[in-house]
Protein backbone atom coordinates (compact mmCIF):
# COMPACT_ATOMS: atom_id res chain seq x y z
CA UNK A 1 0.00 0.00 0.00
CA UNK A 2 0.89 3.89 -1.17
CA UNK A 3 2.91 5.24 2.06
CA UNK A 4 1.24 8.78 1.56
CA UNK A 5 -2.55 6.72 1.82
CA UNK A 6 -0.71 5.29 5.05
CA UNK A 7 0.23 8.52 6.77
CA UNK A 8 -2.64 10.26 5.45
CA UNK A 9 -4.97 7.63 7.03
CA UNK A 10 -3.14 7.96 10.25
CA UNK A 11 -3.88 11.68 10.34
CA UNK A 12 -7.00 11.41 9.76
CA UNK A 13 -7.23 9.19 12.54
CA UNK A 14 -6.02 11.43 14.70
CA UNK A 15 -7.81 14.00 14.10
CA UNK A 16 -10.97 12.23 14.40
CA UNK A 17 -9.74 11.25 18.16
CA UNK A 18 -9.21 14.96 18.90
CA UNK A 19 -11.95 16.19 17.65
CA UNK A 20 -14.13 13.30 19.80
CA UNK A 21 -11.68 14.17 23.07
CA UNK A 22 -12.03 17.72 22.33
CA UNK A 23 -7.77 17.74 22.59
CA UNK A 24 -7.50 18.66 19.11
CA UNK A 25 -5.25 22.00 19.80
CA UNK A 26 -2.89 20.14 22.38
CA UNK A 27 -2.68 17.73 19.67
CA UNK A 28 -1.21 20.16 17.40
CA UNK A 29 0.86 21.57 19.87
CA UNK A 30 2.26 17.91 20.53
CA UNK A 31 2.67 17.66 16.44
CA UNK A 32 4.81 20.54 16.05
CA UNK A 33 6.86 19.52 19.38
CA UNK A 34 7.39 16.04 18.05
CA UNK A 35 7.80 17.11 14.25
CA UNK A 36 10.58 20.07 15.22
CA UNK A 37 11.99 16.93 17.76
CA UNK A 38 12.86 14.89 14.40
CA UNK A 39 13.95 17.54 12.35
CA UNK A 40 16.45 19.17 14.27
CA UNK A 41 17.64 16.16 16.29
CA UNK A 42 19.14 13.08 13.76
CA UNK A 43 19.69 11.14 16.36
CA UNK A 44 16.23 10.58 17.34
CA UNK A 45 15.26 10.19 13.34
CA UNK A 46 18.00 7.15 13.57
CA UNK A 47 16.76 5.58 16.95
CA UNK A 48 13.31 5.41 14.75
CA UNK A 49 14.11 4.44 11.64
CA UNK A 50 16.84 1.85 12.41
CA UNK A 51 15.17 -1.56 12.00
CA UNK A 52 17.54 -3.45 14.24
CA UNK A 53 16.68 -1.66 17.45
CA UNK A 54 12.59 -3.60 18.79
CA UNK A 55 9.69 -1.74 19.05
CA UNK A 56 9.38 -2.38 22.13
CA UNK A 57 12.25 -0.58 23.06
CA UNK A 58 11.13 2.42 20.61
CA UNK A 59 8.59 2.91 22.45
CA UNK A 60 10.29 2.99 25.43
CA UNK A 61 12.37 5.66 24.35
CA UNK A 62 9.62 7.60 23.05
CA UNK A 63 7.42 7.19 26.13
CA UNK A 64 10.78 8.44 28.00
CA UNK A 65 11.21 11.31 25.90
CA UNK A 66 7.79 12.37 25.53
CA UNK A 67 5.41 11.62 28.51
CA UNK A 68 6.29 14.63 30.36
CA UNK A 69 5.98 17.00 27.64
CA UNK A 70 2.64 15.72 25.57
CA UNK A 71 -0.92 14.53 26.15
CA UNK A 72 -1.34 11.27 26.68
CA UNK A 73 -3.61 10.23 23.64
CA UNK A 74 -0.30 11.47 21.80
CA UNK A 75 1.72 9.36 23.53
CA UNK A 76 -0.90 6.45 22.72
CA UNK A 77 -0.93 7.37 18.89
CA UNK A 78 3.11 7.77 19.02
CA UNK A 79 3.33 3.81 20.93
CA UNK A 80 0.69 2.59 18.23
CA UNK A 81 2.53 3.75 15.36
CA UNK A 82 5.77 2.32 16.37
CA UNK A 83 3.67 -1.10 17.70
CA UNK A 84 2.25 -1.23 13.73
CA UNK A 85 5.64 -0.72 12.62
CA UNK A 86 5.20 2.43 10.74
CA UNK A 87 7.83 4.55 13.01
CA UNK A 88 9.24 5.50 9.35
CA UNK A 89 6.07 6.77 8.32
CA UNK A 90 5.88 8.83 11.69
CA UNK A 91 6.88 12.49 10.06
CA UNK A 92 4.77 12.44 6.69
CA UNK A 93 2.00 11.28 10.15
CA UNK A 94 2.92 14.62 11.85
CA UNK A 95 2.88 16.25 8.25
CA UNK A 96 -0.31 15.39 7.35
CA UNK A 97 -1.89 15.98 10.84
CA UNK A 98 -0.41 19.07 10.85
CA UNK A 99 -1.98 20.19 6.91
CA UNK A 100 -5.40 18.64 8.44
CA UNK A 101 -5.44 20.31 11.24
CA UNK A 102 -4.90 24.04 9.66
CA UNK A 103 -7.25 23.00 6.96
CA UNK A 104 -9.74 22.34 9.27
CA UNK A 105 -9.09 25.63 10.68
CA UNK A 106 -8.96 27.31 7.56
CA UNK A 107 -5.17 28.26 7.88
CA UNK A 108 -3.85 29.05 4.77
CA UNK A 109 0.17 28.80 4.78
CA UNK A 110 2.51 31.07 2.79
CA UNK A 111 5.86 31.83 1.71
CA UNK A 112 7.66 34.96 0.56
CA UNK A 113 10.66 34.85 -1.04
CA UNK A 114 12.53 38.17 -1.40
CA UNK A 115 15.64 40.09 -2.90
CA UNK A 116 16.48 41.65 0.44
CA UNK A 117 15.15 41.11 3.94
CA UNK A 118 11.50 41.84 4.42
CA UNK A 119 11.39 44.49 7.66
CA UNK A 120 8.97 43.13 9.98
CA UNK A 121 6.13 46.57 9.36
CA UNK A 122 6.02 45.34 5.33
CA UNK A 123 5.78 41.56 6.69
CA UNK A 124 2.62 43.14 8.82
CA UNK A 125 1.12 45.22 5.81
CA UNK A 126 1.59 41.67 3.82
CA UNK A 127 0.15 39.38 6.01
CA UNK A 128 -2.85 41.42 6.87
CA UNK A 129 -3.53 42.22 2.43
CA UNK A 130 -3.27 38.00 2.65
CA UNK A 131 -5.39 37.66 5.42
CA UNK A 132 -7.75 39.87 3.32
CA UNK A 133 -7.58 38.61 0.05
CA UNK A 134 -8.05 34.87 1.06
CA UNK A 135 -10.58 35.50 3.59
CA UNK A 136 -8.19 33.15 6.07
CA UNK A 137 -5.59 33.28 8.35
CA UNK A 138 -2.52 33.18 6.48
CA UNK A 139 0.56 32.30 8.10
CA UNK A 140 3.62 33.50 6.49
CA UNK A 141 7.11 32.44 6.36
CA UNK A 142 9.85 34.66 4.57
CA UNK A 143 12.86 33.85 3.01
CA UNK A 144 15.70 35.60 0.98
CA UNK A 145 17.09 34.52 -1.78
CA UNK A 146 19.72 37.63 -3.41
CA UNK A 147 19.16 35.33 -7.05
CA UNK A 148 15.82 37.04 -8.04
CA UNK A 149 17.97 40.64 -8.15
CA UNK A 150 15.13 42.43 -6.78
CA UNK A 151 11.51 41.78 -6.11
CA UNK A 152 9.60 38.32 -4.47
CA UNK A 153 7.41 35.61 -5.30
CA UNK A 154 4.97 34.71 -3.30
CA UNK A 155 3.42 31.37 -2.86
CA UNK A 156 0.27 30.62 -1.23
CA UNK A 157 -1.29 26.87 -1.43
CA UNK A 158 -0.54 25.80 -4.75
CA UNK A 159 -0.55 29.36 -6.37
CA UNK A 160 2.21 31.11 -7.32
CA UNK A 161 2.66 35.01 -7.59
CA UNK A 162 6.44 36.04 -9.25
CA UNK A 163 7.04 39.59 -9.13
CA UNK A 164 10.79 39.04 -8.77
CA UNK A 165 13.62 40.91 -11.33
CA UNK A 166 15.18 37.88 -12.78
CA UNK A 167 12.18 36.23 -13.75
CA UNK A 168 11.35 39.63 -15.69
CA UNK A 169 14.32 39.73 -16.92
CA UNK A 170 14.32 35.80 -18.43
CA UNK A 171 10.71 36.33 -19.84
CA UNK A 172 12.01 39.64 -21.56
CA UNK A 173 15.15 37.49 -23.00
CA UNK A 174 12.34 35.12 -24.19
CA UNK A 175 10.64 37.54 -26.07
CA UNK A 176 13.65 39.60 -27.74
CA UNK A 177 14.83 35.91 -28.85
CA UNK A 178 12.02 35.19 -30.80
Amino acid sequence: MNQSIISTRYAKALMITGRGNNCLDAFKADMDLISATISENPMFRQILDNPVIKPQQKRKVMSELLEKYVHPLTLNFVNLIIRNRREIMLADVLRNFIDLYEKSKGIKRAHVISAASIDETVKQQLQRQLNRLFHADVKMTAETNPDLIGGFILRVGDRQYDASLSSALKRMRKTLAV
